[in-house]
């Protein structure tokens, strides 16, 4: 009896430490880095006509300048005027306006895979829906009714045109539709409804402002004016409501929804307040202190708590990005590149 006693412990003994192993083995699976740009965020530096840069910032807060001649010495260059940068699963997709390109890496290593070039006129911002990307394109700068969409088929990097007609600026994709700001110092009072599977608009939300961001949550779209927020219900795409903000917070820009609050700037000022709120704070959260004549407040973002600050600089030199904590402190200031003009989060 003994003996099967203690045959049976030895069997639940080596179950628990198999289990145990497993437990371990998964845990440790989550925190397996894919490369060495994963787990940070990504500094996108605008840069001037002849150099531009991207820097990496770890969660450990280790700073590495100019990451893509780093890892690619020899590839071809990502062009400058750096405008945006969007992720798939695997690749970044980083965006030049005055190449006229869009630059494929590994987003984990940074390893070079593709420069896309065919159907591109002063590319402006992407995304990625069910293997392809849509990259929406100003084409000529006078007009607004040139725009279009290129449309890359990322199995062989493949593009076709869609015009668009209006002026296209920031994209997101909901739902399986993609949604297209028709505006942003100037443009229309719209949001195009953009449908894949047909490649064809089918549906223009009118607003009553000239829109310059927006940002999705719980099936309303969150839409940022001049001096207004509006909120379009995605099941009607119909406008809901619109919130008109104080006289004193015109020129306000970067909405971004981040735990239920909405998250916005006014010059070198940003202000919250929550999903649900029916007027304007008055108070913002915090300013800062810009020494440059246009590029204060150059990038904005809100991610995990924490409230990203780029400061544009003289478009000249180095600049700085800062890091608040969510009650407005400030807790890192981090030297970058020329021109900082935007965020992406890597984890």
């Amino acid at each position: 009896m003994m003996k099967k006693i203690s045959k049976l412990l030895l069997v639940l003994l080596a179950s628990s430490v198999v289990l145990v192993s497993c437990s371990s083995d998964d845990d440790s699976n989550d925190n397996v880095s894919l490369g060495n740009y994963d787990h940070g965020f990504f500094v996108l530096n605008e840069g001037t006509s002849t150099t531009a840069t991207i820097t990496f910032v770890s969660n450990s807060g280790a700073v590495e300048q100019d990451i893509f001649r780093n890892v690619n010495p020899t590839a071809p260059a990502t062009g400058t005027y750096l405008q945006s940068m969007f992720f798939d699963d695997t690749r970044a997709f980083i965006i030049s306006g005055l190449a006229n390109q869009i630059t494929v890496v590994n987003r984990y290593t940074f390893q070079y895979l593709a420069t896309i070039t065919t159907n591109i006129q002063n590319p402006r911002y992407g995304v990625v829906l069910n293997g392809k990307a849509y990259v929406t394109n100003s084409a000529d700068f006078e007009s607004n009714t040139d725009d279009f969409l290129t449309v890359i088929n990322l199995a062989d990097n493949s593009t076709t045109k869609v015009n668009l007609n209006k002026v296209s600026e920031k994209i997101l994709e909901e739902n399986g539709k993609l949604y297209i700001s028709n505006g942003s110092f100037s443009g229309h009072e719209t949001v195009t409804v953009f449908n894949p599977a047909t490649n064809t608009s089918e549906q223009v939300i009118n607003l009553g402002f000239i829109p310059n961001s927006f940002d999705e949550e719980n099936n309303t779209l969150y839409v940022m004016g001049n001096n207004k927020i509006g909120k379009v219900n995605l099941t009607t795409n119909q406008l809901t409501s619109t919130i008109t903000l104080p006289e004193t917070q015109t020129d306000a820009k970067n909405l971004t929804i981040e735990d239920d609050k909405i998250y916005y700037t006014v010059n070198t000022s940003v202000y919250v307040m929550a999903l649900n709120a029916t007027s304007a704070p008055t108070t913002p959260l915090l300013t800062y202190t810009s020494g440059s004549l246009y590029g204060g407040m150059y990038g904005f973002a809100v991610n995990d708590g924490k409230i990203y600050v780029a400061e544009g600089g003289n478009f000249a030199s180095d600049s700085q990005v800062f890091v608040y904590s969510p009650t407005g402190n400030l807790e890192k200031t981090v030297s970058v590149g020329v021109g900082p003009n935007n965020f992406y989060f890597n984890d």
